[in-house]
């Protein structure tokens, strides 16, 4: 969630231009960025926006409360839109599930919030990400908010999942849908944030629509914002190289999750602490500013809780990048291609399997990915190591 803070203007991330308005930063959703740009200008009381994730859903909600709480309809320059489009604003209220739903708890917070009045602008913005896990009392509960909310807050809706939203929750939102993105889109991106063409287009490829993970993919430094963006390509590596070392023994798994382990944790240990920085300059200049004790204390939960979420979300899909590695390797061994075994690897040889040994690896990787996905307490270290014990030696 947001914190109340007053900041400089953030410099555009390497090799980006500054933004002209606050709309240039959805990448590839010309229709939905018009229809945003419509409904800024002439609100409504909510707004559900739905997408694939990696299509900019979450820029794009950002945007819609950046413009609805510029002075100026959005410019992307100012003090307001900055501290917006980096969750800092005391008028923008970002809400996460904090844990596996958004239960009635916080839905009775969202209400408290939706009635106080804003602390700096004409209007609060209360942007709720990844609605469709509240459960269904919660949604009930914000059922009367959601349809007569005081005139000066609006609601943002964001999902990957609107059918599990419910109906009647769906019928009292105007809805914008964003469509997922090309290979073309994402690859333009990615040479206007300085990646050279030909691997942008083999980052393309592989990203499966999601412009983050191409970002990550590439290796670019840091988002639109300046935040920092984990560099999944040693990552790869590094899961790639423990294939290829495996000898069927207890010790060269144990090695190996070790390795794997601490090469997750490498992957986004910049983030974690961009986090920490972030939540003292939040906590330094509230503090200056003189907001409200109570508010200040329930914005700073609400940002410690998201960034835990963020960092959480972060290593599972470390993790499962490095099972897409390995399941890279698998494929190309089962299908005898020469050349290398992952488009972002120096060229390498495929493991000499034979195809049984390379099916049986495959079934024990798409195993082990049942596993992050359902379960959301994990030891990963022992994950790892039981499945480099159950993986064919080459």
């Amino acid at each position: 969630m947001t914190a109340g803070v007053t900041a400089a203007v953030d410099a555009p991330g390497p090799g980006r231009a500054p933004v002209s308005d606050v709309w240039d930063r959805v990448v590839g959703q010309p229709r939905a960025v018009e229809l945003l740009r419509r409904v800024a200008r002439r609100p409504s009381h909510a707004y559900l926006l739905a997408g694939p994730p990696g299509s900019g859903l979450d820029e794009a909600a950002r945007c819609l409360a950046a413009a609805l709480l510029c002075p100026d309809g959005g410019c992307g320059r100012c003090s307001v839109c900055t501290r917006t489009l980096r969750g800092r604003h005391p008028d923008s209220i970002e809400i996460e599930p904090e844990g596996t739903s958004i239960l009635k708890e916080q839905a009775a917070e969202i209400v408290e919030a939706a009635v106080r009045s804003p602390y700096e602008a004409t209007r609060k913005v209360i942007v709720i990400f990844e609605a469709d896990r509240m459960n269904e009392t919660a949604e009930n509960k914000l059922l009367k908010t959601f349809e007569e909310p005081p005139a000066t807050t609006h609601f943002v809706l964001v999902t990957s999942a609107p059918d599990d939203l419910l109906p009647t929750v769906i019928s009292r939102c105007q809805r914008i849908d964003l469509g997922a993105l090309t290979d073309d889109v994402i690859a333009g991106s990615l040479e206007r944030e300085g990646v050279p063409g030909e691997r942008a287009r083999a980052v393309a490829r592989l990203a499966g629509g999601r412009l983050d993970r191409a970002r990550r993919l590439a290796g670019v430094k840091a988002d639109p914002d300046g935040r920092p963006i984990p560099d999944l390509r040693r990552l790869r590596a590094v899961f790639v190289d423990v294939a290829r070392r495996l000898d069927g023994t207890g010790g060269a798994a144990a090695l190996g999750a070790a390795g794997l382990t601490t090469v997750v944790q490498e992957a986004f240990a910049e983030t974690v602490e961009a986090h920490k920085r972030e939540r003292d300059l939040a906590a330094s200049e509230m503090a200056e500013h003189h907001y409200d004790p109570v508010a200040v204390a329930g914005a700073s939960k609400r940002l410690k809780q998201r960034h835990d979420r963020l960092e959480k979300r972060a290593r599972n899909d470390a993790l499962m990048e490095g099972l897409t590695a390995l399941e890279t390797v698998y494929r190309d061994a089962l299908m005898g291609r020469l050349g290398a075994a992952d488009p972002l690897d120096d060229e390498r040889p495929p493991l000499l399997l034979n195809p049984s040994a390379a099916l049986h690896a495959l079934d024990e990787c798409a195993r082990a990915r049942a596993v992050l996905v359902e379960h959301s307490a994990v030891n990963e270290g022992l994950l790892l190591e039981h499945l480099l014990l159950r993986l064919a030696r080459p």
